[in-house]
């Protein structure tokens, strides 16, 4: 279940935005994969026959998650705060200009996409054939929603206003 915390008012606030996405979206996404794996882990145990192509999605996904959020959280994020704390100077980054790691975690995000479009296709739209998968279908379609809008508010909302702001401070 989605977190039930609300979206900051005002976005212009961007420490308080990406606060919002650490506690809503990376938090979810962590307990969300964590209690996927289980449900697979008990499928298989129980010698369900779960489809190989989705177990590999799955696989995909965390091993391509946990550390884009930890790049976010650790490089990416902190750097935009910094941004919004001394608008007239550009802080210091190993990466040069924020535009760089934006695009590799948007490419990212392009990647991620096409993950769960095969999900999707492979689940019928997290129907499931059986009730052995109603779990398993749920947790994969709240993470699939929950993905789609946290990488909306980073593509669309946050990553436009920190570059933004660090056009305007090399001014």
């Amino acid at each position: 279940m989605q977190s039930s915390l609300t979206r900051p008012a005002e976005p212009a606030v961007l420490r308080d935005l990406i606060a919002y996405i650490e506690m809503a979206h990376h938090d979810f996404t962590r307990d969300q994969l964590a209690r996927i794996a289980e449900r697979i882990a008990k499928l298989l145990a129980a010698g369900f026959p779960l489809d190989k192509e989705l177990q590999h999605c799955v696989s995909a996904m965390e091993d391509d998650l946990i550390p884009h959020l930890m790049k976010e959280e650790r490089i990416l994020f902190p750097y935009i705060s910094a941004l919004e704390q001394t608008p007239d100077e550009v802080p210091y980054s190993c990466f040069g200009s924020v535009a760089n790691p934006i695009r590799m975690m948007q490419a990212e995000h392009a990647a991620l996409k096409a993950v769960l479009a095969r999900v999707r296709t492979l689940t019928s739209n997290y129907t499931p054939s059986c009730a052995d998968l109603g779990e398993l279908y749920v947790a994969l379609s709240a993470l699939d929603d929950d993905l789609m809008q946290h990488m909306h508010q980073e593509d669309d909302v946050l990553f436009p206003q920190a570059l933004q702001r660090e056009q305007s401070a090399r001014r």
